[in-house]
């Protein structure tokens, strides 16, 4: 089972959350990885959670 990172907080799924998903989707399709697979939204008590692999979390941050 993957460990997820978070990496920002929406109150909607809004124009701003769904840019940013496709902002981190881009650089997932650029280390040859599946969006679907690495990124996704999680609700939450007061809006919603982006999160990504911990392993595409390694790639982006460059470790």
């Amino acid at each position: 089972m993957s460990q997820w990172i978070e990496m920002g907080k929406f109150k909607e799924l809004d124009e701003a959350a769904k840019k940013e998903a496709s902002r981190l989707a881009e650089y997932a399709l650029d280390v040859a990885l599946d969006p679907a697979q690495v990124i996704r939204f999680e609700e939450a008590e007061d809006g919603f959670l982006l999160l990504i692999d911990k392993d595409f979390y390694k790639f982006y941050q460059g470790i």
